[in-house]
């Protein structure tokens, strides 16, 4: 089976985690293409998609809602796993446990990721943590940012994204069978 694993980055985070999903789709056999979004020109060639973007002003970047946009008639129909890294992920968060909890429930989906569910099989999607430095969030950000309980550091939890990317090889594989 052929994977696409895309993905838009803003400091390393979500490239991070993108190369980790792509490792774990080889290590099952699979051919796996890991690269940035605003590279990809067509998706013929893939059995799979994985695609994910680092969270702005909550919604995926542009590169990424770009290259979703004018790649939107080849993924009619096809199978694309999805996931986006912000400060709070499903399992871990670089902010306060009850701040996180809160955005957890309230959060929605990127715009990106619902114009992709009107277009594409979209099989799931999932937040992870990511990464913030001290220099991540600028002037009053930074400020929210410890309001909101926020620690520095790198949150992304790699058991849920090795059990996630499991989930995509699996479900994946019986649909190739």
């Amino acid at each position: 089976m052929r994977v696409l694993v895309g993905y838009a980055t803003a400091k390393g985070a979500t490239r991070g985690i993108a190369e980790r999903i792509a490792t774990g789709l080889e290590q099952a056999g699979h051919t796996v293409d890991s690269r940035e979004l605003s590279a990809v020109t067509s998706v013929g060639a893939y059995d799979v998609l994985v695609v994910g973007s680092a969270i702005h002003n909550g919604q995926w970047l542009p590169d990424a809602a770009d290259a979703l946009e004018r790649l939107g008639p080849d993924l009619r129909g096809r199978a694309v796993w999805a996931y986006s890294v912000s400060s709070v992920g499903a399992s871990s968060s670089l902010l306060s446990p009850r701040v996180a909890r809160y955005l957890r429930r309230a959060t929605p989906e990127p715009k990106a990721v619902q114009a992709l569910r009107s277009t594409a099989d979209v099989r799931g999607h999932r937040f992870f943590a990511g990464t913030i430095a001290p220099g991540d969030w600028p002037g009053v950000g930074r400020i929210v940012f410890r309001l909101m309980g926020g620690h520095y550091g790198d949150a992304r939890d790699w058991a849920d994204i090795d059990e996630w990317a499991a989930t995509v090889r699996a479900e994946s594989d019986d649909d190739v069978r």
